[in-house]
């Protein structure tokens, strides 16, 4: 296209009237010069022009379409067609707006924590070139390096300009608990992570163990933990029983490469005196982020690193082998992988439904809209209009009314997330709420194309039946509001309810199922007495102290130790053996003092309790749960039985396994619920008895247990000027383990509602629409002697028909989607007839009372005045 083309292009866009002046202008002159010529050669000049012409306007639209802009200057006039025609309909504008809106504003509420979780960058330097770096042996099994190795490929590694090692921490000060990370001194530096107060962590404060005791608080906790403290620099927060010197806080929005916002950062090298005294250096693993090298890919990093990895591994036995390196994108606070997308895709799937409904809602109003306008089109059609021009301009209509609907439906996605946001810190047990910084959920350009995307795909989708419908070729069959001659509109705004219905029967029996499995989960019994019961995880050199106020307190009742905690997640696994054909490779293990089983309530089913004197020397012997015992010996006794115990080189996070490798069963306790309950029952446990170690304290108290857990909390932080590193109460780790749960079922619930409101509207609209183009049928009915409740039976047949497809398809429907949920969630019941049955009559309510003003206003039609209705 010529520079010249383009501005004539824009002259007619622009310039319009001015450009109809000259058309009007040349179009003159060459009309007068055509006449003389033929008034020179004796004819009639003026009508020889006009018959060599062709018509002025002929030639002014072949002009008009030489510009090459009669594409938007039409859809110009379609837009101002129908704007003046919504001006005359402001409650349909209005209603179509509203429901749109909803089901874009919950779709894009989802998006924009899939955005701000999974799509944004991080707010650090070139997040696109960070990697966390694995690998992988023979079993699948994944590992990260060790110290002495991380020390080693920090000197030689073969992919990485930069390499900076973290492990995970938590504290608490001033009694607030606090998130943290132990980092190499090079963290901030390879993020380019600056401060806003003081400095940031240096290489030199990791360069020796203990060097420099100092932390780095995020802007966040500074702000919200620390109010603000213009002072903060140079004091002295006690963590784990250990000074640090507050030397910075972090810029805002630096939260580092953790999916939760941090409110620490310390040097690694102080890793010793921050676990209670456990060496993190000895065996553990720690994670690994490096920035790729310049003009290196990932899978050339990944061959380089493997090639590393197998070196370093190869004095291993050939199980333990590295065979496989992974390397994962840091970019974004939650990597986007296809596990992320399985677990995302049920709310997006349920939102999409509700968003489909709100569409089908709309494509009635606009069917009934259209057949409205039939005799208009009809007329259109058979003056020779392009059917394919007719259809642009209805669609045209559609995008209109599903902008003003993507706006509020953005204004209805951040009330969603304020709203969601609020709930979410209301209801959230108070341990939990404390560990949560203020949520900001900002939107971006992602956000804004997702809606302009979302709300275009509406309207078309709204959008095109009705258009189809209304433009057919025949004008007969459009004058009479026909597609052809065997398919009806009211065929298709049946169909249209059907699918309504049928997503909201859907819905509302998942949401059923999910309400009564939470019930289920908040009633089951897990082995165990959770209330009056407190658990400390006490620093570790004063755990003496702490035991002998303990037992002087008249509020506590008795007192037990363990390494893991019920319900506090999943616990280290071992391999034992019972003999030949008797092996278990993944049974779970606690260490646990006598005390525990009594505390608990937990029965000892066979055999005996461990003796003080066992725990106290560490005795070869072990108690087994019922399952371990079945599964072990399912013919016989499993006390008095001895067990081989298989020592991994690699202990699990700091619970080392007794140095023996027999130990003989001495009892055989209930079955437990020890990770939490969502993940069901444990599989095989095995307690050994607690000697010594990283062990919390459980303790059963009198009287009301929050309000003595915070009580013990206060005294014991007075008595030893630090605070204990955690303390809760067993009522709020139950009512943590069911939330996300509970969570999800008031979300089913808000989604179940949502879809039975928009049902609703949608039968009634159908059946109102159905009243009035059968009021001369009904009036004929009455005059010949049909009853009014003759009458009424025929509106709600119609509304009992579509009920029984929609909600037959709709069970069907859930009751695949409930086996899917009860195959990953132990306590759905597939065949559940409560929410089955309560779905159902929900709906078929909901559709009897969307019939009953239609069927009302039917059976009044006056006989008389209807048949002169046309």
């Amino acid at each position: 296209m010529h520079l010249h083309d383009l501005w004539l292009r824009i002259r007619a866009l622009f310039l319009s009237r001015r450009m109809e002046e000259d058309l009007d202008e040349e179009l003159r002159f060459h009309l007068e010069m055509e006449s003389r010529k033929w008034e020179t050669a004796g004819l009639e000049g003026r009508r020889a022009a006009l018959l060599r012409f062709g018509g002025v306007d002929r030639v002014k639209e072949e002009c008009r379409s030489a510009r090459g802009t009669q594409l938007v200057e039409s859809s110009l006039r379609d837009i101002k067609y129908a704007l003046r025609a919504f001006r005359r309909t402001p409650v349909f504008v209005l209603t179509v707006t509203g429901t749109i809106a909803l089901g874009l504003g919950l779709n894009a509420a989802l998006f924009t924590l899939f955005d701000n979780f999974v799509l944004r960058p991080l707010p650090v330097r070139d997040p696109y070139s960070l990697y966390a770096f694995q690998w992988s042996d023979r079993a699948g099994q994944v590992h990260s390096l060790t110290w002495p190795e991380f020390e080693k490929f920090s000197q030689d590694n073969p992919a990485f300009s930069e390499i900076a090692a973290v492990y995970p921490s938590f504290a608490r000060a001033e009694g607030r608990p606090l998130l943290g990370s132990l980092v190499t001194g090079n963290y901030f530096q390879m993020l380019g992570g600056v401060a806003a107060l003081g400095r940031t962590l240096i290489p030199e404060d990791s360069a020796a163990p203990g060097r420099e005791p100092v932390i780095v608080l995020s802007y966040a906790a500074w702000q919200n933990k620390f109010g603000g403290d213009p002072n903060i620099i140079g004091k002295k927060l006690v963590l784990h029983g250990y000074p640090l010197e507050v030397i910075g806080v972090a810029q805002e929005g630096f939260s580092g490469l953790d999916p939760a916002p941090l409110d620490y950062w310390v040097p690694i090298t102080i890793a010793p005196r921050m676990e209670g005294g456990r060496n993190p250096f000895v065996n553990s693993d720690f994670g690994i982020v490096g920035k790729l090298k310049a003009r290196i890919s990932v899978s050339q990093a990944k061959a380089a690193l493997l090639g590393w990895t197998s070196h370093v591994t190869a004095d291993r036995p050939d199980s333990e082998r590295a065979v496989g390196v992974i390397l994962e994108s840091r970019a974004t606070a939650i990597r986007l992988s296809l596990k992320v997308l399985a677990v995302l895709s049920p709310l997006g799937f349920a939102v999409g439904l509700v968003l489909l409904l709100a569409c089908a809602n709309v494509a009635n109003m606009m069917l009934a809209r259209a057949m409205a306008r039939q005799r208009e089109i009809g007329i259109r059609l058979s003056l020779g209009a392009a059917r394919a021009r007719l259809i642009r301009q209805l669609l045209t209509e559609s995008l209109l009314l599903a902008l003003p609907a993507g706006l509020a439906g953005f204004l209805v996605s951040r009330m969603a997330i304020d709203a969601g946001l609020r709930i979410m810190y209301a209801t959230l047990p108070p341990d939990m709420a404390q560990l949560l910084p203020p949520i900001s959920l900002p939107p971006d350009i992602r956000v804004f194309a997702f809606m302009l995307a979302a709300a275009f795909a509406s309207a078309f989708f709204f959008g095109l039946a009705p258009a189809i419908q209304a433009t057919r070729a025949d004008v007969m069959l459009a004058a009479r509001g026909e597609f052809t001659s065997d398919v009806r509109p009211m065929r298709l705004r049946n169909t249209l309810v059907i699918v309504q219905i049928t997503v909201c029967a859907m819905l509302l029996i998942c949401a059923g199922v999910l309400i009564r499995g939470e019930r289920a989960m908040r009633s089951f019994d897990v082995g165990f007495r959770t209330h009056g019961l407190i658990w400390i995880v006490p620093p570790e050199k004063a755990r003496p102290r702490i035991l002998e106020r303990l037992r002087s307190d008249s509020a506590v009742q008795a007192i037990a130790t363990t390494a893991s905690v019920p319900l506090n997640g999943i616990l280290p696994a071992v391999s034992i053996s019972a003999g030949p054909g008797a092996k278990l490779s993944d049974a779970w293990y606690n260490h646990v003092s006598p005390e525990f089983f009594s505390l608990l309530d937990v029965p000892i089913l066979e055999g005996r309790n461990f003796t003080s004197e066992e725990a106290r020397s560490g005795a070869p012997v072990i108690i087994v749960s019922q399952l371990t015992a079945n599964r072990l010996w399912p013919k016989g006794s499993a006390v008095g039985r001895e067990v081989l115990i298989k020592h991994d080189a690699r202990t699990n996070w700091g619970e080392p396994l007794p140095q023996y490798s027999t130990a003989r069963v001495v009892g055989v306790t209930r079955n437990i619920i020890s990770c939490s309950i969502p993940y069901g029952p444990d599989p095989p446990l095995v307690y050994f008895p607690a000697t010594q170690g990283r062990l919390s304290l459980l303790l059963r108290v009198n009287g009301n247990t929050a309000a003595e857990r915070l009580r013990l909390d206060k005294e014991l932080s007075l008595l030893l000027g630090e605070d204990v590193e955690d303390i809760h109460t067993m009522d709020q780790a139950f009512a943590l383990s069911v939330y996300m749960f509970r969570a999800g079922s008031w979300f089913g619930m808000l989604l179940g509602g949502l879809a039975l409101l928009l049902t609703l509207s949608g039968i009634y609209g159908v059946l109102s629409y159905l009243v009035s183009q059968r009021t001369k049928e009904i009036g004929i009915r009455m005059a010949l002697g049909a009853s009014t409740g003759g009458v009424a039976r025929l509106v709600l047949k119609q509304s009992g028909r579509l009920a029984a497809i929609g909600v037959t398809i709709g069970t069907l429907l859930a009751l695949g989607l409930s086996r899917v949920m009860a195959s990953h969630l132990v306590f759905i019941d597939t065949f559940d007839l409560m929410a089955y049955g309560g779905g159902v009559l929900m709906v078929a309510a909901a559709s009897v009372a969307a019939a009953y003003f239609p069927a009302r206003r039917a059976a009044r039609i006056d006989p008389s005045t209807t048949l002169r209705y046309d």
